[in-house]
């Protein structure tokens, strides 16, 4: 009988490291700590419909300039530039620096459209910020070349983008992962 406890008492240690392991309290708000493909979280069961894309944001400056941020991303992975040069005007230095670090498992691969990006909605932090929630495809929208259309499983993550106002208009200026249920949220998408 000891033989079977320990077993079971193995498998309740692991299931709670690994839950433990998925926690993202405590992130240090760089966005190193945002969603990577692959990465899995407890979540609450669903007791209201899934949250979806405010087409008013999207249709906003705000989430016209998350929507450059998007293509300029899938476009500097499409063209295997690994500094993400392109995205100079919608992104602040330190969203393409977070871009190199995040794009690992992309390279390589192809975007058909801009990353697909769901905002729900939008909160100001002063006059010249704005942070806005949003659901991303992290996996399943690449592409594994032009013509051969496979793709992986797909993932979508909770992310909050930091939005400055800059005389050329709204541009990310940050990028951290949120605890949004997206499971089943799906971002709208555009192929080029």
């Amino acid at each position: 009988m000891l033989l079977l406890r320990r077993p079971a008492a193995l498998a309740a240690a692991t299931l709670l490291l690994l839950t433990a392991g998925c926690s993202s309290g405590g992130g240090s708000g760089d966005g190193d700590d945002a969603a990577q493909p692959g990465t899995t979280a407890a979540t609450p069961s669903r007791t209201a419909p899934p949250p979806t894309a405010d087409a008013e944001l999207l249709a906003s400056a705000p989430g016209r300039a998350i929507d450059a941020w998007a293509a300029a991303y899938a476009r500097a992975v499409n063209k295997g530039d690994r500094t993400f040069a392109g995205a100079t005007d919608a992104t602040a230095p330190a969203v393409r620096d977070w871009m190199e670090r995040h794009a690992g498992a992309e390279w390589g691969r192809y975007f058909p459209g801009p990353l697909p990006v769901a905002p729900l909605g939008a909160r100001p932090v002063d006059d010249t910020h704005r942070d806005v929630e949003a659901c991303v495809l992290v996996s399943g929208w690449t592409q594994e070349s032009r013509t051969v259309r496979r793709t992986r499983s797909r993932a979508v993550a909770g992310v909050t983008f930091r939005l400055v106002s800059a005389p050329a208009g709204w541009r990310v200026d940050r990028i951290s992962s949120a605890e949004i249920d997206c499971r089943d949220v799906v971002p709208p998408t555009r192929t080029w």
